[in-house]
């Protein structure tokens, strides 16, 4: 579904300034969860406002079901790590959700639909004229997911999503992620800087190193459905979590 080929981004216009990405390739499969893991500065959300088209990269090629992307595609959606910004307070949580609608042409009825469907599958059902100020951080946060779901995306791209959140809210969000992945046949592309939450997820994990590039390829083996106890416990999820340690260890500071 995604290509990536040698992409490179450097801010600015300086020919010596140090990138930001540097000389990342790499593919995600349709219907996979990978997840793109690295410490604090290493890339991880530039990478993805590139992928996004959000902003330009400097050099190299992204493909979209073949097809170049320069600008945001109709198919995918973003959820962002600050929801708090991303979501508008001066709207209830449905128009919230169905907002982005109107610009892909879908008529009232059918974003009335997907808007409740959406919160019907984040477990929001009956908060539709609540305001976001009005719910937690982690209902917040739901009511971001649900406003990517209801756009019908064929790719989703999370940037930290549940960083922010209490231990437990977090693992809920993991659960629930996890559900809507399977009910809705969306590829997702996640960044984090957690091991577990990594392994927990994703079909593979990608660890980034300073400059942002590819140091690893792992292939998450774990069975699934997952379980954030019966997993964890697994000798296999502490042998991959310990690797993608060593990994991450290994990657020089970033400036």
């Amino acid at each position: 579904m995604l290509e990536v080929s040698r992409l490179r981004k450097v801010y600015g216009a300086d020919p010596q300034a140090a990138p930001a990405i540097d000389d990342v390739t790499f593919s995600v499969a349709d219907r996979e969860f990978v997840c793109i893991l690295g410490s604090s500065g290493c890339g991880k959300s530039t990478l993805l406002r590139c992928l996004s088209g959000l902003i330009p990269a400097t050099s190299g090629e992204i493909l979209l079901h073949g097809d170049p992307v320069l600008a945001p595609p109709k198919d995918m959606a973003f959820v962002f790590q600050d929801y708090s910004r991303s979501l508008l307070p001066w709207m209830t949580v449905a128009r919230n959700v169905s907002f982005p609608l109107r610009y892909k042409g879908v008529s009232k009825e059918d974003a009335q639909k997907a808007t409740e469907e959406a919160l019907e599958a984040v477990g929001l059902s009956g908060r539709q004229k609540r305001y976001p100020w009005q719910l937690s951080g982690g209902m917040q946060q739901r009511v971001a997911i649900a406003r990517a779901l209801a756009y019908r995306p064929k790719i989703l791209l999370m940037d930290e999503p549940f960083a922010s959140l209490d231990a437990q809210t977090r693992f809920d969000l993991e659960d629930l992620l996890l559900d809507i992945w399977r009910r809705f046949d969306v590829t997702v592309l996640f960044i984090t800087h957690d091991i577990d939450e990594a392994v927990y997820l994703a079909d593979r994990v990608l660890v980034l190193e300073a400059p942002a590039k590819v140091a690893l390829d792992v292939d998450i083996p774990l069975p699934r459905p997952r379980d954030q106890l019966k997993t964890k416990q697994l000798p296999e999820f502490a042998e991959l979590r310990t690797r993608l340690f060593s990994a991450i260890q290994r990657e020089p500071a970033a400036l």
